[in-house]
Protein backbone atom coordinates (compact mmCIF):
# COMPACT_ATOMS: atom_id res chain seq x y z
CA UNK A 1 0.00 0.00 0.00
CA UNK A 2 1.25 3.50 -0.77
CA UNK A 3 2.45 5.31 2.31
CA UNK A 4 3.49 8.72 0.97
CA UNK A 5 3.09 11.32 -1.72
CA UNK A 6 5.90 13.43 -3.18
CA UNK A 7 8.71 13.97 -0.68
CA UNK A 8 8.73 17.76 -0.75
CA UNK A 9 4.97 17.93 -0.13
CA UNK A 10 5.13 15.41 2.69
CA UNK A 11 7.88 17.20 4.54
CA UNK A 12 6.87 20.79 3.84
CA UNK A 13 5.46 22.51 6.89
CA UNK A 14 2.69 25.06 6.28
CA UNK A 15 3.18 28.49 7.80
CA UNK A 16 6.27 30.45 8.66
CA UNK A 17 7.59 31.69 11.96
CA UNK A 18 9.97 34.58 12.31
CA UNK A 19 12.11 33.21 15.09
CA UNK A 20 15.37 31.51 14.17
CA UNK A 21 15.05 28.87 16.95
CA UNK A 22 11.65 27.85 15.62
CA UNK A 23 12.95 27.51 12.08
CA UNK A 24 15.93 25.46 13.25
CA UNK A 25 13.66 23.07 15.14
CA UNK A 26 11.37 22.84 12.12
CA UNK A 27 14.28 22.02 9.81
CA UNK A 28 15.67 19.43 12.23
CA UNK A 29 12.36 17.59 12.39
CA UNK A 30 11.97 17.71 8.61
CA UNK A 31 15.39 16.08 8.31
CA UNK A 32 14.45 13.41 10.84
CA UNK A 33 11.19 12.68 9.02
CA UNK A 34 13.00 12.39 5.71
CA UNK A 35 15.59 10.03 7.19
CA UNK A 36 12.76 7.95 8.63
CA UNK A 37 11.42 7.44 5.10
CA UNK A 38 14.70 7.25 3.16
CA UNK A 39 18.01 6.18 4.71
CA UNK A 40 20.89 6.54 4.48
CA UNK A 41 21.20 9.94 2.78
CA UNK A 42 24.02 12.39 2.30
CA UNK A 43 24.00 16.12 3.00
CA UNK A 44 23.54 17.00 -0.69
CA UNK A 45 20.60 14.62 -1.12
CA UNK A 46 18.87 15.96 1.99
CA UNK A 47 19.38 19.59 1.01
CA UNK A 48 17.98 18.93 -2.46
CA UNK A 49 14.94 16.98 -1.32
CA UNK A 50 14.02 19.48 1.42
CA UNK A 51 15.16 22.60 -0.48
CA UNK A 52 17.50 23.63 2.35
CA UNK A 53 21.01 25.07 2.27
CA UNK A 54 23.76 22.45 2.57
CA UNK A 55 25.48 24.38 5.36
CA UNK A 56 22.26 24.39 7.40
CA UNK A 57 21.68 20.67 6.80
CA UNK A 58 25.26 19.83 7.75
CA UNK A 59 25.04 21.82 10.98
CA UNK A 60 21.72 20.29 12.01
CA UNK A 61 22.92 16.77 11.25
CA UNK A 62 25.96 17.29 13.45
CA UNK A 63 23.67 18.43 16.26
CA UNK A 64 21.36 15.43 15.79
CA UNK A 65 24.37 13.13 15.91
CA UNK A 66 25.65 14.82 19.06
CA UNK A 67 22.24 14.27 20.69
CA UNK A 68 22.23 10.62 19.63
CA UNK A 69 19.28 10.78 17.25
CA UNK A 70 21.28 10.33 14.03
CA UNK A 71 24.44 8.46 13.07
CA UNK A 72 26.86 8.92 10.20
CA UNK A 73 28.07 6.04 8.05
CA UNK A 74 31.85 5.85 8.37
CA UNK A 75 32.37 4.64 4.79
CA UNK A 76 30.23 6.99 2.68
CA UNK A 77 29.47 9.74 5.16
CA UNK A 78 25.71 9.32 4.81
CA UNK A 79 23.28 9.74 7.67
CA UNK A 80 20.45 7.72 9.16
CA UNK A 81 18.40 7.75 12.36
CA UNK A 82 19.85 6.03 15.40
CA UNK A 83 18.11 3.45 17.63
CA UNK A 84 17.53 6.22 20.18
CA UNK A 85 14.51 7.31 18.16
CA UNK A 86 12.84 4.07 19.29
CA UNK A 87 12.76 5.40 22.85
CA UNK A 88 10.46 8.24 21.77
CA UNK A 89 8.23 5.88 19.79
CA UNK A 90 8.00 3.42 22.67
CA UNK A 91 7.15 6.15 25.17
CA UNK A 92 4.38 7.39 22.89
CA UNK A 93 2.87 3.93 22.50
CA UNK A 94 3.03 3.28 26.22
CA UNK A 95 1.63 6.68 27.21
CA UNK A 96 -1.16 7.21 24.68
CA UNK A 97 -4.46 5.79 25.93
CA UNK A 98 -5.98 5.42 22.47
CA UNK A 99 -3.04 3.33 21.22
CA UNK A 100 -2.95 1.22 24.40
CA UNK A 101 -6.65 0.43 24.22
CA UNK A 102 -6.57 -0.16 20.47
CA UNK A 103 -3.76 -2.72 20.35
CA UNK A 104 -5.59 -5.76 21.84
CA UNK A 105 -8.71 -4.86 19.87
CA UNK A 106 -6.76 -4.72 16.62
CA UNK A 107 -5.48 -8.20 17.40
CA UNK A 108 -9.02 -9.48 17.88
CA UNK A 109 -10.15 -7.75 14.70
CA UNK A 110 -7.29 -9.14 12.59
CA UNK A 111 -8.02 -12.67 13.78
CA UNK A 112 -11.76 -12.28 13.22
CA UNK A 113 -11.58 -11.05 9.63
CA UNK A 114 -8.25 -12.64 8.52
CA UNK A 115 -6.72 -9.31 7.50
CA UNK A 116 -4.30 -6.69 8.84
CA UNK A 117 -5.87 -4.21 11.27
CA UNK A 118 -4.80 -0.58 11.69
CA UNK A 119 -5.39 2.47 13.85
CA UNK A 120 -5.03 5.70 11.87
CA UNK A 121 -4.67 9.25 13.22
CA UNK A 122 -4.44 12.53 11.31
CA UNK A 123 -1.28 14.49 12.13
CA UNK A 124 -1.21 17.80 10.28
CA UNK A 125 -2.04 16.76 6.73
CA UNK A 126 -0.70 13.24 7.09
CA UNK A 127 -2.60 10.07 7.95
CA UNK A 128 -0.30 8.14 10.28
CA UNK A 129 -0.58 4.45 11.21
CA UNK A 130 -0.41 4.64 15.02
CA UNK A 131 -0.88 0.91 15.63
CA UNK A 132 -1.09 -2.23 13.54
CA UNK A 133 -1.85 -5.92 13.97
CA UNK A 134 -0.65 -8.08 11.06
CA UNK A 135 -3.00 -10.52 9.39
CA UNK A 136 -2.82 -14.07 10.73
CA UNK A 137 -2.71 -15.19 7.11
CA UNK A 138 0.36 -15.75 4.95
CA UNK A 139 -0.29 -12.77 2.66
CA UNK A 140 0.37 -9.36 4.25
CA UNK A 141 -0.23 -5.74 3.24
CA UNK A 142 2.85 -3.52 3.21
CA UNK A 143 1.93 -1.06 5.95
CA UNK A 144 3.87 -0.23 9.10
CA UNK A 145 3.48 1.66 12.34
CA UNK A 146 4.59 5.24 11.78
CA UNK A 147 4.00 5.01 8.05
CA UNK A 148 1.83 7.42 6.08
CA UNK A 149 -1.27 6.32 4.21
CA UNK A 150 -3.11 7.97 1.34
CA UNK A 151 -6.15 9.96 2.45
CA UNK A 152 -8.28 9.86 -0.70
CA UNK A 153 -7.55 6.30 -1.85
CA UNK A 154 -7.92 4.27 1.35
CA UNK A 155 -10.98 3.52 3.49
CA UNK A 156 -9.01 4.58 6.56
CA UNK A 157 -8.19 7.91 4.94
CA UNK A 158 -11.73 8.53 3.75
CA UNK A 159 -13.14 8.06 7.25
CA UNK A 160 -10.53 10.47 8.59
CA UNK A 161 -11.40 12.99 5.86
CA UNK A 162 -15.15 12.64 6.37
CA UNK A 163 -14.89 13.42 10.07
CA UNK A 164 -12.86 16.62 9.85
CA UNK A 165 -14.15 20.10 10.77
CA UNK A 166 -15.22 22.04 7.68
CA UNK A 167 -12.19 24.36 7.48
CA UNK A 168 -9.63 21.54 7.67
CA UNK A 169 -11.78 19.32 5.45
CA UNK A 170 -11.60 21.88 2.64
CA UNK A 171 -7.83 22.31 2.97
CA UNK A 172 -7.29 18.58 2.81
CA UNK A 173 -9.42 18.30 -0.33
CA UNK A 174 -7.10 20.83 -2.00
CA UNK A 175 -4.28 18.24 -1.95
CA UNK A 176 -3.52 16.47 -5.26
CA UNK A 177 -5.75 13.42 -5.83
CA UNK A 178 -3.07 11.14 -7.23
CA UNK A 179 -4.23 8.18 -9.33
CA UNK A 180 -2.84 4.81 -8.16
CA UNK A 181 -5.10 2.45 -10.10
CA UNK A 182 -7.97 2.79 -12.55
CA UNK A 183 -10.31 2.64 -9.53
CA UNK A 184 -8.83 5.63 -7.68
CA UNK A 185 -11.16 8.59 -7.18
CA UNK A 186 -9.43 11.61 -8.68
CA UNK A 187 -12.45 13.88 -9.18
CA UNK A 188 -12.98 16.10 -6.13
CA UNK A 189 -16.76 16.32 -6.60
CA UNK A 190 -17.06 12.54 -6.68
CA UNK A 191 -14.88 12.35 -3.58
CA UNK A 192 -17.09 14.89 -1.79
CA UNK A 193 -20.13 12.74 -2.55
CA UNK A 194 -18.36 9.64 -1.25
CA UNK A 195 -17.37 11.40 1.97
CA UNK A 196 -20.95 12.58 2.51
CA UNK A 197 -22.12 8.97 2.21
CA UNK A 198 -19.49 7.92 4.76
CA UNK A 199 -20.72 10.56 7.20
CA UNK A 200 -24.23 9.15 6.83
CA UNK A 201 -23.40 5.43 7.05
CA UNK A 202 -20.57 5.60 9.58
CA UNK A 203 -18.10 3.43 7.68
CA UNK A 204 -16.05 3.33 4.47
CA UNK A 205 -15.03 0.62 2.05
CA UNK A 206 -12.40 0.69 -0.66
CA UNK A 207 -11.60 -1.93 -3.30
CA UNK A 208 -8.41 -1.68 -5.39
CA UNK A 209 -8.29 2.12 -5.30
CA UNK A 210 -4.78 2.18 -3.85
CA UNK A 211 -3.43 -1.26 -4.80
CA UNK A 212 -4.87 -3.79 -7.20
CA UNK A 213 -6.12 -6.88 -5.42
CA UNK A 214 -6.33 -5.16 -2.02
CA UNK A 215 -9.45 -3.89 -0.24
CA UNK A 216 -10.11 -2.03 2.99
CA UNK A 217 -12.95 -1.41 5.46
CA UNK A 218 -12.79 1.40 8.05
CA UNK A 219 -14.93 2.97 10.77
CA UNK A 220 -14.46 6.03 13.02
CA UNK A 221 -13.34 6.21 16.63
CA UNK A 222 -15.29 8.92 18.51
CA UNK A 223 -14.42 11.07 21.50
CA UNK A 224 -16.83 12.19 24.22
CA UNK A 225 -18.13 15.01 22.00
CA UNK A 226 -18.85 12.61 19.16
CA UNK A 227 -15.99 13.86 16.99
CA UNK A 228 -14.27 11.37 14.71
CA UNK A 229 -10.76 11.59 16.19
CA UNK A 230 -9.28 8.44 14.64
CA UNK A 231 -10.27 5.39 12.62
CA UNK A 232 -9.64 1.68 12.62
CA UNK A 233 -9.51 -0.44 9.50
CA UNK A 234 -8.83 -3.87 8.10
CA UNK A 235 -7.01 -4.40 4.81
CA UNK A 236 -6.10 -7.47 2.84
CA UNK A 237 -6.34 -9.38 -0.44
CA UNK A 238 -9.87 -9.50 -1.78
CA UNK A 239 -9.31 -12.70 -3.74
CA UNK A 240 -8.20 -16.12 -2.55
CA UNK A 241 -8.50 -15.53 1.22
CA UNK A 242 -11.32 -15.64 3.81
CA UNK A 243 -11.28 -11.83 3.96
CA UNK A 244 -14.19 -10.26 2.13
CA UNK A 245 -15.61 -6.76 1.75
CA UNK A 246 -19.16 -7.67 2.70
CA UNK A 247 -21.79 -6.61 5.28
CA UNK A 248 -20.64 -9.17 7.84
CA UNK A 249 -17.05 -7.92 7.76
CA UNK A 250 -17.85 -4.21 7.80
CA UNK A 251 -20.27 -4.75 10.70
CA UNK A 252 -17.42 -6.38 12.63
CA UNK A 253 -15.21 -3.34 12.00
CA UNK A 254 -17.97 -0.93 13.07
CA UNK A 255 -18.56 -2.86 16.30
CA UNK A 256 -14.85 -2.81 17.17
CA UNK A 257 -14.63 0.92 16.43
CA UNK A 258 -17.62 1.56 18.69
CA UNK A 259 -16.09 -0.58 21.42
CA UNK A 260 -12.82 1.32 21.20
CA UNK A 261 -14.73 4.61 21.35
CA UNK A 262 -16.45 3.42 24.52
CA UNK A 263 -13.17 2.36 26.14
CA UNK A 264 -11.66 5.83 25.72
CA UNK A 265 -14.79 7.56 26.99
CA UNK A 266 -16.29 8.31 23.61
CA UNK A 267 -19.94 8.66 22.81
CA UNK A 268 -22.32 7.21 20.27
CA UNK A 269 -24.22 10.10 18.66
CA UNK A 270 -25.94 10.08 15.32
CA UNK A 271 -23.70 8.85 12.50
CA UNK A 272 -22.99 12.38 11.27
CA UNK A 273 -19.67 13.51 12.84
CA UNK A 274 -19.21 16.79 14.68
CA UNK A 275 -18.81 19.63 12.17
CA UNK A 276 -17.87 23.28 12.67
Amino acid sequence: MKTQEHVKRNFAVPGEAGSTPYLSIQKAFRIMELLAEHSPLGVTEISQQLDLEKSSVSRLLKNLCAMGYAVQNADRGQYQLSPRILVLAQRYQEGDRLVREAQPMLHELAVAVHASAHLGILVGRDLIVAAKEPSPGRIQVTTRVGGRMVLHASALGKVILAGQPENLYERLLDLPLTRYTRHTITDVNRLRKTLQEIRQTGYAIEAEEEDLGVGCIAAPVRDAAGRWIAAISVAGPIHGTPYKIDPAHWQTVIEKANELSHRIGGGFPEKEPYRT
